[in-house]
């Protein structure tokens, strides 16, 4: 990938990593800190001490994202690693500082319970908006928000038949759940989980078209030099079929493979290096099957 491709790209994700975080960050501090709620996630847990210590929930985000980001460190890309280290920081940080020069909140203090709830209830939908909107800007440029999406990639590896987003949904209802012995509110639990299908819903309308597969055909006369990357970084599996040129009568291997769509920008980019190489794909097909395929962990740790 040419030097200035690759450098405009990465400043576009460093744009969009600093628009996910001013999202983020605002949205707790102004939204979700005053309602009393527990959203999805490192922010639930988080909003659940703050609620037990008043201790600023940046820092509890920091505590628990250290240790996963260590282990990340060791088994996940580190490009990866990296945007994730920042976004953590910065949104941490970012709370911590909106706390203390006492910015704008948007639920008024002292107001009854039953005045409270139509802010509550505003500030629940606004808040799933919002980090719906981080967490699809995040996997646009390949990383996540840090935290539950950590553990699930690490789950993801050692069980590569779990459903990510599964696993993810399973711990965000579980903080949900527990956070109920803390509010002892059954309506902080109804927002908990308005703010989750907002969120849910958010994140997937901004992914609509990455939720589906992509069908690749690739003809080359090299098809040894892209079988790793197939294999190994994307981890899918891929079938070569004999071809012959209609014109030139020349003979080319054509290589088949089903890639997920959030992985097509980068495919297409490293693709470029193989100059002799013609690739056109079809969006939006239907798959019946497992297109993943298992790696032992010596495999998985030369992929990274």
């Amino acid at each position: 990938m040419p030097i200035k491709n690759k450098l405009t790209t990465e400043l576009t994700s460093i744009l969009m990593l600093l628009c996910a975080v001013a999202v983020s960050f605002l949205s707790v501090h102004v939204f979700i800190v005053p309602s009393n709620f527990a959203p999805s996630g490192i922010e639930g847990i988080s909003m659940i001490l703050y609620e037990i210590t008043g201790i600023n929930i940046g820092w509890f985000k920091l505590a628990f994202n250290i240790p996963l980001l260590i282990v990340a460190w060791i088994c996940l890309n580190k490009r990866y690693v990296i945007y994730v280290v920042a976004f953590v920081v910065l949104d941490a940080l970012g709370v911590i500082l909106m706390e203390q020069i006492g910015f704008f909140t948007f639920v008024p203090a002292g107001l009854t319970a039953g005045d409270a709830m139509g802010y509550r209830l505003i500030s629940a939908m606004v808040a799933g908006v919002a980090l719906g909107i981080c967490t699809g800007l995040m996997l646009r440029i390949g990383c996540s928000t840090g935290g539950v999406d950590i553990i699930a990639c690490l789950v993801s590896m050692k069980k590569p038949n779990f459903h990510v987003e599964r696993v993810i949904s399973v711990i965000c209802y579980g903080v949900i759940l527990c956070s109920y012995f803390v509010y002892r509110d059954l309506t902080s639990i109804l927002l908990s989980c308005i703010q989750i299908f907002v969120f849910e819903w958010t994140a997937a309308s901004l992914l609509r078209k990455d939720r589906y597969a992509v069908e690749v055909k690739i003809i080359t006369k090299k098809p040894e030099e892209i079988r790793d990357e197939i294999l190994y970084k994307y981890r899918h599996s891929a079938t070569i079929l004999e071809a012959t040129g209609m014109y030139t009568g020349d003979t080319y291997s054509m290589v088949i493979t089903v890639l997920d769509s959030r992985n097509m920008q980068a495919f297409m980019s490293s693709m470029k290096a193989h100059t002799d190489t013609f690739i056109y794909f079809t969006d939006g097909v239907k798959v019946q099957g497992e297109y993943h395929f298992g790696l032992t962990e010596s495999e998985r740790m030369d992929a990274y």
